[in-house]
């Protein structure tokens, strides 16, 4: 053979495997051409075009053309980042497949059958040792921590109510349609939201729990901010250990009177205003009007009866917080809670004889000169307490008469034109 470097047989082994003849390849591939084209390469095995093995030869093949590689760079270096490349795939193939065999729908059999017959040959075994050792130790790590399934994010557009939804948040007046906007962003990590404002300098003093509440456009415990304000405990928990195995934890509970009067509640409600309107700025003047609604009707109901007036603030929160689109200054929105709750004849735990839990006791034992109301359940036959145990009357409650005996029984139905009880 001649010297002039075309006989194979005078060359070594390794410049062989790097540098193709011009006769065979007449047109040079770049380093950037190369990558592009081991990178399709990559999503074909993404596809399950390929097999592996078939794939790996390819980019060998791809990566002897690299003018790179010619000029005397390292092949098995180039070969091994798109090795790792195929090795994340199998990875995240892997991950699906357990997530499906967990869901009830197990692998494809062609996936099953490709791994199974796949051939790990030594050079593959030498090629991807280190990364299957980085690999592994990484798994490892990731088994010890727990795991968390990601949660796909729900397709809302194809929700029957989407086009209602997106047509009334249009409608809405500004400060309404940017809480929406707040609540969602918020709504993707509300305990962060959380961490984040109490991290802010300036931030009002308000108890974490209740912080969350606001965040989430919850309904705030107005009973738990006042007990906060005037609790000097820092760390409510307590723990104990048995044996020095056994450790308990529970959180000590203080009993809490709640809102008891008028000026409970103004406190409370003005440390939740200044917390509230710190996140929803634009809510301030709605909250400040409804907190001067509710001064005006504590001064116009008795002391004892401002229990009504707290029941009915927080059943028009609740109210609030389950409408999103509802102020808390639409009044006539509100108008069978007040009958529930502000009317003596209303439902609620403290309308009618119900509310004499509070100031009633008072007026019972100091006389004060009150008269006491007859009670409208002894005339419909509800009440389950006797005449000594119960606050109100057992007489009838007839407009003029007082008798004892029950309204259906009173003999002066007959004189207004209802007729005798037959």
């Amino acid at each position: 053979m001649s010297d002039n470097g075309n006989g194979p047989s005078q060359r070594p082994v390794d410049s062989s495997q790097t540098i193709s003849s011009e006769s065979e390849h007449s047109i040079r591939l770049s380093d950037a051409e190369c990558v592009e084209k081991c990178n399709e390469l990559i999503e074909q095995y993404r596809r399950r075009e390929n097999p592996k093995v078939d794939t790996i030869l390819a980019l060998r093949q791809t990566l002897l053309d690299s003018p790179t590689v010619q000029e005397g760079g390292s092949l098995p270096d180039a070969l091994a980042v798109f090795v790792s490349m195929l090795d994340s795939v199998d990875r995240a193939n892997s991950k699906a497949a357990e997530r499906g065999i967990e869901h009830g729908h197990p692998a494809s059999q062609h996936e099953a059958e490709r791994r199974v017959s796949e051939p790990r040959g030594e050079e593959q075994e030498v090629e991807n040792g280190a990364g299957r050792e980085r690999d592994s130790s990484e798994s490892s790590d990731e088994d010890e921590r727990p795991s968390k399934r990601p949660k796909g994010r729900l397709d809302t557009s194809k929700f029957p109510w989407h086009g209602k939804r997106v047509n009334a948040i249009a409608a809405l007046a500004p400060d309404v349609k940017q809480t929406f906007e707040q609540l969602e962003q918020f709504s993707v990590d509300p305990k962060g939201v959380v961490r984040d404002i109490l991290s802010t300098p300036g931030c009002p003093p308000f108890p974490p729990e209740q912080w969350l509440n606001i965040v989430q456009w919850k309904v705030v415990d107005l009973a738990k901010v006042l007990e906060a304000a005037h609790s000097t405990d820092l760390e409510p928990k307590q723990t104990h250990v048995i044996d020095d195995k056994v450790e308990l934890s529970f959180r000590a509970t203080k009993s809490s009177s709640g809102i008891q009067s008028a000026a409970d509640h103004n406190i409370a409600f003005t440390k939740y205003i200044n917390a509230l309107t710190f996140v929803f700025p634009q809510r301030w003047e709605e909250y400040t009007s409804w907190n001067a609604h509710l001064s005006g009707l504590f001064h116009a109901f008795e002391t004892s009866r401002h229990s009504r007036v707290i029941e009915y603030d927080k059943a028009v929160r609740t109210l609030v917080s389950l409408q999103r689109h509802i102020r808390l200054t639409d009044y006539s929105a509100f108008g069978e809670l007040q009958y529930t709750f502000l009317s003596s004849f209303g439902v609620g735990p403290n309308s009618s004889e119900s509310s004499a839990g509070g100031g009633g006791k008072s007026e019972r034992g100091s006389g004060g000169g009150k008269k006491r109301e007859p009670c409208h359940k002894w005339n419909r036959g509800t009440c389950a307490k006797s005449s000594s145990e119960c606050f109100f009357l057992h007489c009838c409650d007839r407009k003029g008469c007082r008798g004892p005996h029950k309204k259906s029984d009173c003999p002066r139905l007959g004189k207004s034109g209802e007729g005798p009880k037959q």
